[in-house]
């Protein structure tokens, strides 16, 4: 069966009835807009004012690429290359992690905290598309902003994201787990990070648009060691962290409580766990003594 016209809006139609099974009917009609916008430039309005809207054969074949590739459940944001976060859009692709809502809160907290701070200098562990990185650099005047990965695939997209929206950060390829404390002699007023924090006994729970595209470096610790990163960037902070400053994570809310534990155990203060806007333990934070 084929698309009966090469009117926009029989597209529209076609197309949302193919994703209506996986999708729903208002997530589909949506996923198909954004196609079209992202694609052609018409909006909505655009479409009600020119009902007769048409595209040519090749434009119709990308569209139809695009829906293949969602029923696969290929994450849209990858589809169309970006992602948007914190007001602006950021290039992503399989080899970083799209960015969610609930990092902004993420970047809200450590914006407010780096503001109070004279130097605001800061340092992203697992920066991957450089989300964090960016927008704090982006929304704090005189900050000096680092940032580090192990993928030099994510590293890539990041100093391109940084390129195009114009912001001043320093990426590293670097691997958080073997990381030399002398190789720097840089202190931090913040080091900020989303690490790896599922394991892999929740795959079961987890989407397959997730599971199956984003990229499990970036997703996946063991359940032997859950929690790995947030040891050892525990360990990292006490060196490079100046005193009062902060360390902020995003965790998994299944352990919220020991990584308070494993913070306090390091002689952090004012561990705090934080809720995000679902009223889930999603961010720690605590300060150097």
């Amino acid at each position: 069966m084929k698309v009966p016209t090469n009117r926009i809006k029989d597209s529209i139609s076609f197309y949302v009835d193919q994703l209506l099974p996986l999708y729903g009917e208002n997530e589909s009609k949506q996923l198909v807009m954004m196609l079209i916008e992202h694609f052609f430039g018409f909006d909505r309005k655009h479409l009600i004012l020119h009902p007769e809207e048409r595209i040519s054969e090749s434009e119709m074949l990308t569209i139809h690429f695009a829906v293949k590739d969602l029923l696969k459940s290929k994450p849209i944001q990858y589809i169309m290359g970006k992602a948007f976060f914190c007001d602006r859009w950021f290039k992503v692709n399989e080899n970083v992690l799209i960015p969610r809502q609930e990092t902004e809160e993420l970047v809200g907290y450590a914006s407010n905290f780096l503001k109070s701070q004279k130097s605001r200098c800061f340092l992203d562990i697992g920066t991957g598309s450089g989300c964090i990185a960016i927008s704090l650099a982006l929304d704090i005047e005189d900050s000096v902003a680092e940032a580090i990965d192990i993928s030099p695939q994510a590293i890539e997209i990041a100093r391109l994201n940084a390129l195009s929206l114009n912001a001043d950060v320093k990426f590293q390829v670097v691997d958080i787990l073997t990381y030399n404390n002398s190789s720097s002699a840089q202190e931090y007023d913040l080091i900020v990070s989303n690490p790896p924090y599922v394991t892999p006994s929740e795959k079961s729970f987890m989407q397959k648009n997730v599971l199956e595209w984003e990229p499990h470096l970036a997703l996946f610790v063991s359940d032997d060691d859950p929690l790995q990163f947030f040891r050892q960037i525990a360990m990292v902070s006490l060196t490079r962290l100046k005193s009062g400053g902060m360390l902020l994570f995003e965790i998994n809310e299944r352990y919220g409580f020991e990584v308070n534990a494993l913070l306090s155990e390091f002689e952090y203060r004012k561990v705090h766990i934080i809720n995000d806007i679902h009223s889930r333990n999603r961010f720690i934070s605590a300060l150097k003594a």
